[in-house]
């Protein structure tokens, strides 16, 4: 299989990224070095800011009619939509995510870029407000350059959104994705060449944490797109708050499942371990710790093990593999980590036994103990089990540590399930399911607490990279 060069491109231009730290990337079904890591210089990314500062003040993309936009966005849609299978296997090998799953990514990429450009064109870049006097009208503005920082567990799901709501919003845009996945920003930025969009509208740089610090530390980013760690976000604020950056930064959560006393264990079981193990345990909204009545506590936790231990575990570019490995060995050792200090902390642990040796497999893991949990985020296949008294007891330990992001309910008695789970702190509260997709084409999700600043939902996003002007006639005889 041949991997796309790590280029860095600035103006239309993709140039060699001269930088490197000794690093691979790596196969993390088997450990097997595939390519160096690259990393693009400090003097590219000044430069590739240069670029999209210069399209941004010379109008050259957000002066098009947003039909324009949507027409060029259609184009680069159909350029993916011929290379979606390109696109799923190598993203199975830069994240670890099984084939099956990738392959739904990379089928949705055009289908994302066209939806983006039709909510443009319908909100327009220009109304007018209803004003006695007339010719008073709002304009949706790009806040300027924009930055966005990518993660490495879908590679271009992210990309390819974040790219298509900037730029059908009228931003010019410089990507930075992890260096553990920058295949598929690499496709992204030749289909946009090929797409005509202008040159400088569309900036790639590639590295790691130095790069990155660079690109949001530069003055002329007016607003910085990130998903990742909570760490990394912190540092982002941090860096842009003197000059208020624009921020949109969805972070860590370790959401909580509440399994009420009137809940099939059974189906719940299912449920459960059907979101923890998607993507290889490996998406910001998973189930991470589950809340049962405390006399039903062992029989969950030995239902949801049964249930992993029925996945097929296995290589990511397997048709037939549902949990593959993690994306990269730091991220293994983490989990490790995480599981050993949970097992400190008087925790029962129950693990599949069946772990291929090669590569970067964790072995899918339930951890039954009372309590919030850990501290920091478990981003992988584990799932810890605790028990509560009262439903009191329940929201209060799904509320407790790092939470915002998402949360789960299961009952038989739904419009009880959704009482409680309008009381829980998260942007997106399930019912009886943990579905990735959002559950109404008009779903919009507040990111609350150490989750982020701002939320997603279609017409969130796309709203973040602009701000809001009114230019028109003073009404007349106003007494102040």
């Amino acid at each position: 299989m041949t991997f796309p060069a790590l280029r860095t491109w600035i103006g239309g231009v993709a140039e060699e990224s001269p930088d490197a730290d000794g690093t691979w990337l790596h196969d993390p079904n088997t450990g097997e070095a595939l390519q160096p890591s690259a990393s693009s210089s400090l003097d590219q990314v000044d430069r590739a800011v240069s670029a999209a500062q210069e399209a941004h003040a010379d109008a050259r993309w957000r002066g098009l009619p947003p039909e324009d936009r949507a027409a060029a966005l259609d184009a680069l849609a159909a350029w993916l939509d011929d290379r979606a299978e390109a696109v799923a296997r190598l993203d199975a090998l830069n994240s670890g995510v099984p084939i099956a799953v990738t392959r739904l990514f990379g089928g949705a990429n055009g289908a994302t870029l066209r939806d983006a450009g039709r909510r443009a064109v319908a909100v327009g870049d220009v109304r007018a407000l209803p004003a006695d006097q007339g010719g008073v009208h709002l304009h949706r503005v790009p806040w300027g350059p924009t930055a966005l920082i990518l993660p490495w567990n879908a590679p271009s799901a992210m990309a390819v959104k974040k790219t298509a709501f900037a730029l059908a919003a009228g931003a010019t845009v410089v990507l930075k994705p992890s260096s553990f996945s920058p295949w598929s920003a690499q496709l992204l930025l030749e289909g946009v060449r090929e797409a005509g969009i202008p040159d400088g509208v569309v900036n790639l740089v590639q590295g790691s944490g130095g790069v990155g610090r660079a690109l949001v530390a530069d003055e002329r980013i007016a607003a910085i797109s990130m998903t990742g760690s909570t760490p990394t976000g912190r540092a982002i604020a941090a860096t842009a708050a003197p000059r208020f950056a624009r921020l949109q930064l969805e972070l860590g959560s370790n959401n909580a499942a509440v399994v009420l006393p009137d809940a099939d264990l059974a189906q719940a079981a299912r449920a459960l371990a059907d979101g923890v193990l998607k993507l290889s345990g490996q998406w910001c909204e998973a189930p991470r710790r589950v809340l049962v009545d405390r006399g039903r506590r062992a029989e969950l936790a030995h239902l949801l093990i049964a249930e992993f231990a029925r996945r097929t575990l296995g290589s990511s570019l397997d048709d037939t593999t549902e949990v593959g490995p993690v994306a990269f060995a730091a991220r293994r050792t983490e989990l490790e980590e995480q599981r050993d200090r949970l097992a400190t902390a008087g925790a029962e642990l129950l693990r599949v036994s069946r772990v291929p040796e090669t590569g970067w497999y964790f072995a899918p893991t339930v951890a039954v103990l009372d309590g919030p949990g850990l501290a920091d985020e478990v981003f992988g296949p584990m799932l810890l089990v605790g028990g509560y008294d009262d439903e009191e007891e329940a929201v209060r330990i799904a509320n407790t540590g790092q939470v915002g992001l998402a949360g789960y309910v299961f009952g038989a008695d739904e419009e009880r399930a959704a009482a409680l789970g309008a009381r829980l702190v998260a942007g997106e509260v399930k019912i009886n399911g943990t579905s990735v997709l959002d559950m109404s084409q008009e779903s919009a999700q507040s990111f609350f607490g150490a989750s982020g600043l701002g939320g997603h939902g279609d017409d969130d996003v796309l709203d973040f990279f602009v701000g809001k002007q009114v230019v028109g006639r003073d009404r007349p005889g106003l007494p102040l």
